[in-house]
């Protein structure tokens, strides 16, 4: 099963993880990251308010110069009661994210904003994530690899660091980058997307 797009679409972020998602519908896309700077997330009333302020940030950025594409834009955050972890910039602060997620259960929302002429679409989704005690021994090994500083919250669950966690609620394409499941309805719903049919010989 694949998808056809009816424009050309851009996906305003450098992530490779939503690349590897977005690549699963299966139509052909250029990747065009926005350079505007994040906004501080303690200039918002809520976490939710805030990756949602970026994601919009990123594709009217992008859709400014490309009128006639579908732009996605997209933006995750992990955010344990009510501190927003970002991407650690040091083994400090990624020893203190995961620290702090260390046996609980902390939110990861992500963001996506379409954007296509005047048709405009935001939304986000929240999935719960909780994680085993961690030994401080997984913790010291883990921060010494490259995995955690382009990752919100200092880990990736498509990653090694996966198995720091013990259960999900909600999409797990959310906590990767993308919620995969709600996107493609939303795309298919406003018409930017159909399903490409092939004859299957029985």
């Amino acid at each position: 099963m694949k998808f056809t797009a009816n424009q050309p679409f851009i996906l305003a972020s450098a992530s490779p993880r939503r690349k590897e998602l977005l690549d699963m519908l299966g139509f052909a896309f250029e990747i065009e990251p926005s350079p505007k700077e994040e906004p501080n997330p303690e200039e918002f009333n809520s976490a939710v308010d805030y990756v949602r302020a970026c994601a919009a940030l990123k594709a009217r950025d992008i859709a400014a110069a490309h009128p006639q594409a579908a732009v996605i834009g997209s933006d995750t955050v992990v955010v344990l009661d009510g501190e927003v972890l970002r991407k650690p910039q040091n083994k400090g602060e990624a020893r203190s994210s995961l620290r702090k997620l260390s046996g609980r259960t902390h939110e990861v929302i992500t963001a996506v904003h379409i954007l296509h002429g005047t048709f405009e679409l935001p939304f986000h989704e929240i999935t719960k994530v909780t994680f085993h005690e961690l030994p401080e021994e997984w913790i010291e090994a883990y921060i010494e690899t490259p995995d955690p500083y382009d990752k919100a919250g200092a880990y990736g669950i498509q990653t090694l660091s996966g198995l720091f966690v013990k259960g999900i609620e909600g999409e797990y394409h959310t906590v990767v980058g993308l919620p995969m499941s709600s996107l493609t309805q939303k795309l298919a719903q406003a018409g930017l997307i159909s399903l490409e049919r092939s004859h299957v010989e029985c």
